[in-house]
Formats: C-alpha cells, structure tokens, sequence
C-alpha cells in the first residue's frame, strides 16, 4: 500500500470489499491540513495586545497618582488599578482565536475608556485634559497609520503638558501626560486599525478540520469470464 504523502489516510480494504458510501469513502482518502500558521498569528497578536494594554494601565496609573492632589485619597485609583491588572491576566486565558471575536473586544474598550475616564475623574483632571483624551480617541478611530497615529498622540501629549503650570519646568509631574496619550493611541490604534484596513479577515477559528479531497483512482473494470467467452 503506498502511503499518502501528507496528513493522514484510510486504508483501501477493510475486512473485505466494501459497499455503498463506504466504497467510496475508501476509494478517496482525505487528508487533513492543520492551520497551524493562523493559530501562531492568532497567539501573536493576542501577546501584543495584552502587552499594550498592560503599558496603557501602568501609564494611566502613574499619571492618576502624580496628579492626584491632597485633597483626593488614592486609594480609588490603586483599586481601579488593581482590577484592570486582574482583568488583563483573565483575558491571557481566553482562547486566541474567540479573543478577537466582537463579544470580547467590545467590552475591553468600553472598560478601557470607562478606566482611564475614571481615573480622570478621580484626579479632577481639567476640561481640556478630557478634551485631548477624546481627540486621541478620535484619531484611532480614523486614522490607517499606526506610526502616524503614535506620533499625533504624542505631539497631543505634548500639547497638553505645555497648556499646564510650566513653573516646574520639565521636571514637572505633567510631564507624564506625554507617555500616557503615546500608550492610549498606541493601544487603541491597535486595536481598531486591523478592523478598518480589514487586516482581521478570516481570522476567526476555523469551524472544522481542512480537508482536501485527492482526486478519484481510475478503476479498470476487469472483464467477467462471459464476455471473456463472446470475445473468443
């Protein structure tokens, strides 16, 4: 028997001559294609991704206790902190493939957005601050360059570090803003980008195991004796 030169095969005979759609299944053997390439790209990304969200948590924390006054206990801000560390590391457990699916991104940057909006809110950041976080937000959503992106959330970083008390001079704990809007358009860049350029395709988990179907052995039909006979 001449073995199949990928994947896997079924044997031509089994206990005797088969019949019916078991002949034919044994007549075409299948063979089985693993997407092993899609499940590393898969892997990949989601590494990436929880790596940019856990610089996004650490950035959004350092700058919600250098801003933080006297006035405003830090411990909210260490708790908010704490769950979004906490829900970096159950996201790690989900499967690569259904990470990616609508139903699990969508609820990751709501809550990203309701984080760092907290945080904001709990170190009474001015209007304006607000004003450049949205602004940032909007780039990801429109722009279709990463570089450019992280390069605008910077300069709006920067932006917003000179509209503050400039007295301490570049030792001033503003300065932290500039690293923080970098982390925010890189995060939500990556997360968006894919989706408008279309670069998340076919990325889902395949519904079943690939096959591909060799074509059909030619089967000469041996003459009966009787025909043998009428041609002689």
């Amino acid at each position: 028997m001449t073995e199949m030169p990928l994947g896997i095969y079924l044997p031509s005979v089994i206990g005797g001559e088969p019949s019916g759609w078991l002949r034919g299944a044994l007549e075409r053997p299948l063979l089985f294609v693993a997407p092993m390439h899609r499940e590393a790209e898969a892997i990949k990304r989601k590494q990436t991704f929880l790596f940019c969200r856990y610089v996004l948590i650490l950035a959004t924390g350092a700058l919600a206790f250098i801003e933080v006054n006297g006035e405003v206990s830090p411990a909210p801000v260490a708790v908010v902190m704490v769950l979004a560390i906490l829900s970096n590391v159950v996201l790690g457990q989900v499967s690569p493939f259904a990470f990616f699916d609508a139903w699990t991104q969508a609820p990751v940057l709501v809550s990203d957005t309701a984080m760092i909006s907290a945080c904001l809110v709990l170190t009474r950041a001015s209007q304006e601050f607000f004003f450049f976080f949205f602004f940032v937000l909007i780039m990801a959503a429109k722009l279709e360059n990463l570089s450019v992106l992280a390069a605008g959330a910077a300069l709006i970083g920067l932006a917003s570090f000179l509209t503050t008390d400039l007295s301490a001079g570049w030792i001033s704990p503003a300065l932290m803003r500039i690293p923080f809007f970098f982390a925010t358009g890189i995060f939500f860049g990556y997360v968006v980008l894919p989706e408008r350029t279309g670069q998340m395709q076919g990325f889902s988990r395949p519904r079943g195991p690939s096959y591909i179907r060799p074509p059909a052995p030619r089967v000469t039909k041996r003459p009966s004796v009787g025909e043998s006979a009428l041609r002689i």
